[in-house]
């Protein structure tokens, strides 16, 4: 797919880093939202069983999950850059094109995914973790919170994915 999108429309060495750029961006983006697709299934099968090795192996789960959120979102917002540099050229087209307008509609889409991944990170994984160690029964409540937080993040990654198809049939900012 990077080989045959906007990533065209450049020469040289320039294309080969474009081409780089968009592939990593399509990978980083994949990885985090399957991921999300599994986590949130084993999320929702979490609520059925419940004991100590369930427990360790959703908290493992959480935490390498979170490592690979770490180099996903660093890898799209560094190919990100990249990418709107070759498609949008300037801050100014970013504001007063279509394609980055509707770009900038990507971006709060993908802030919001962010807010949520922060706030599981930092605030809701911490919390069950702690209501884990101190009050066993009371972890239903915040891998309820998790697990809608997950949903959310996988409804908003599917309207990114709505906004890049449209994107993906405009002619770039820097056309324009």
């Amino acid at each position: 797919m990077a080989g045959t999108g906007h990533s065209q429309i450049e020469e040289g060495s320039e294309r080969v880093v474009h081409v780089i750029s968009d592939a990593a961006h399509l990978l980083a983006a994949g990885a985090w939202l399957g991921g999300l697709v599994t986590l949130g299934h084993i999320l929702l099968l979490d609520g059925r069983e419940r004991g100590d090795v369930q427990r360790s192996n959703l908290d493992t789960l959480l935490l390498r999950f979170s490592g690979m959120g770490y180099l996903a979102v660093a890898t799209l917002i560094g190919s990100g850059l990249i990418n709107g540099w070759f498609l949008i050229g300037n801050l100014s087209s970013l504001f007063a094109t279509p394609y980055g307008k509707l770009l900038v509609v990507k971006l709060g889409l993908f802030a919001g995914m962010l807010a949520l991944a922060i706030s599981n990170r930092f605030w809701i994984i911490p919390a069950l973790n702690e209501t884990w160690t101190d009050r066993p029964n009371g972890s239903r409540a915040w891998t309820a919170r998790l697990r809608n937080h997950v949903l959310g993040e996988q409804l908003l990654g599917f309207l990114v994915l709505l906004v890049v198809g449209v994107l993906g049939f405009m002619q770039p900012a820097i056309g324009q």
